[in-house]
């Protein structure tokens, strides 16, 4: 049981750190990852207490969500990708400039 108890703690931990990326807005990279390190938050902690617990299907569920977590960090690489090459910008809030030459 003492494992599961470290498992959460680094759960908490990871999820801490991506909510303070979350909140500080700096770039829209960063505002990725730590997304990205709040669902992995969430997949450890699934993962944790089924493995403790002896539930496969939580485990076969941590799987599917890891591999959708994949698509969608692919996903957002690709945005963020293209909207600098339009924008030459990573700033969120300066991004507007790709929706004014649309126009």
């Amino acid at each position: 049981m003492v494992g599961f108890y470290m498992d959460a703690f680094f759960a908490i931990v990871l999820f801490s750190i991506g909510m303070i990326g979350v909140t500080s807005k700096a770039d829209f990279l960063k505002i990725f990852f730590s997304l990205e390190m709040l669902l992995n938050a969430v997949i450890l902690i699934l993962a944790s207490a089924a493995y403790h617990l002896g539930l496969t299907r939580g485990l076969a569920i941590a799987y599917v969500i890891i591999v959708i977590a994949t698509l969608e960090a692919a996903a957002g690489i690709l945005i963020f990708i293209l909207s600098y090459r339009k924008t030459k910008e990573i700033i969120p809030d300066k991004m507007n400039k790709a929706v004014d030459d649309d126009l």
